[in-house]
């Protein structure tokens, strides 16, 4: 069925495993907290430790590499990131079903993934370019400044880069900063004063109604980097997720609503895990191949284990209630088989042997009959649970205990740098002395979010002028 299928809408969210989100489909969980005091860690050596435990006597070193992977040490890996250490056990708790009844919604009408997992057992930068370029040129941490200044570049192209040769459109909608920006040739797209495929998520619903929209979208949430993720809705561990649900919720409706509901599959999912527990480990998976630029020699890993398991929902007219897809951890897929499955439906070049060696999606394509009607597919989702008065005070309460001098996460310090990035090719030649002596003297959250906000309203300012 996949030829009636002619768009494909990708919304990633950010940083939850599948046991956390959605493991009350399985088994009773939580409840866990909407918000998490705290930023599990994530980055490569992170996730080692979740994955083989933590070496004796060391705290930053994890056990040997062993198949399968234990899972068996994400509560250590969580003390170092805790400031109190009686809240690392949270990163062990999953959310019940009555709290997110967007996502449990979704999971009950359309098709759940057993055996999703990122793409490497890292962190949001290297795993969002695998959905983009199936690969991450060897990059398995946050990048570095130098490499953000300069913009990433594959030689196997990105996946906008082929649906343009192709003579496909794509949109990528964004609140804020978007991350896609990182790539070098989507950031000049996205500093061009008079793009269109760059949009702002107010555009989204007007573009549904106009009838304007192209063959591949992907959706970057709000990530409010610089604010603590505060009032983000990407799903961020330090952002409520109950905004995320909402923007689900404000995607899909808009999309059941409007006539490309008859022929376009949506896909949600997570970038990676968070540093959040999940039972499952990593399957095998299949080594891109050929670039390693941004490879790290003291993190050596090969890109032949993919990373921990991620919550992903498809949903389109084509697919049937209830469905689950994956009996057996060997029906695994990864970022890449968004990729596959565009691939094969416009007659795309793979990029990697990781994308050419993906399933693909049309295992949801599994309905009889598409479900137009009402009746069939639900025109509308729950809204998300509503704030307590004691979960307001204490949301205001965080926001106002944010230690404004604290250092910068490794998110938080690439964020900054795409910032600074952007601003020295869209600055006036004078002034980006000023502007390059002002990021080298951000020294904590305070300064680096009063840069990031400065930056994105002049991206915006330009833009409507």
């Amino acid at each position: 069925m996949i030829d009636n299928i002619n768009h494909f809408l990708v919304l990633m969210l950010e940083n939850r495993s599948f046991d956390h989100l959605l493991g009350s489909l399985q088994a009773q969980n939580g409840p866990a907290a909407y918000a998490m005091p705290f930023d599990p860690g994530h980055e490569f050596v992170d996730v080692q430790i979740q994955l083989y435990g933590q070496a004796p006597g060391s705290d930053r070193a994890a056990g040997p590499r062993i198949n399968p992977a234990p899972m068996t040490g994400f509560v250590d890996s969580a003390l170092q990131a805790a400031k109190d250490p009686s809240q690392a056990s949270l990163v062990m708790q999953g959310f019940q079903a009555a709290q997110l009844p967007v996502l449990m919604a979704l999971a009950s009408e359309f098709a759940v993934f057993n055996y999703w997992h990122s793409s490497l057992p890292g962190p949001t930068w290297p795993n969002r370019f695998f959905v983009h370029a199936a690969t991450s040129g060897g990059l398995t941490d946050s990048p570095d400044t130098a490499s953000v200044l300069a913009g990433f570049t594959f030689p196997g192209q990105t996946i906008y880069q082929r649906l343009e040769a192709a003579g496909k459109s794509w949109f990528i909608y964004h609140d804020g900063l978007p991350q896609t920006a990182g790539i070098d040739h989507l950031r000049l797209e996205f500093l061009d004063i008079f793009t269109q495929k760059f949009r702002e998520m107010d555009c989204f619903e007007g573009d549904l109604r106009a009838d304007t929209l192209p063959e591949y979208i992907f959706i970057e949430p709000s990530y409010d980097t610089g604010h603590q993720s505060v009032n983000g809705n990407s799903m961020h561990p330090l952002n409520d997720v109950r905004k995320g649900e909402l923007l689900i919720k404000r995607v899909y409706e808009a999309l059941r609503a409007s006539r490309y509901w008859a022929d376009t599959m949506l896909i949600i999912t997570c970038d990676e895990h968070g540093g959040f527990f999940d039972h499952v480990p990593p399957p095998s998976a299949v080594p891109p191949g050929g670039d390693q630029r941004y490879a790290d020699p003291a993190n050596h890993f090969d890109f032949d284990l993919l990373g921990v398991r991620v919550p992903a929902i498809v949903v389109s007219a084509y697919t049937a209630k209830q469905t689950v897809i994956g009996a057996t951890p060997q029906e695994s897929f990864d970022h890449t088989a968004i990729l596959k499955t565009i691939e094969k439906r416009f007659a795309l070049p793979w990029m990697t042997e990781r994308d050419k060696a993906a399933s693909t999606l049309e295992a949801a394509l599994n309905a009889t009959a598409p479900r137009i009607s009402a009746d069939e597919a639900p025109m509308t989702l729950p809204a998300p649970v509503a704030d307590s008065l004691v979960t307001k005070f204490l949301h205001l309460f965080r926001k106002s205990a944010i230690d404004a001098a604290a250092p910068l996460s490794p998110g938080q310090r690439v964020q900054l740098a795409l910032a600074h990035a952007c601003n020295m090719q869209i600055l006036d030649p004078a002034a980006k002395l000023d502007a390059h002596q002002r990021f080298l003297a951000v020294r904590g959250l305070k300064d680096a979010a009063d840069y990031i906000d400065e930056v994105e309203n002049r991206i915006r300012a330009r833009r409507r002028t």
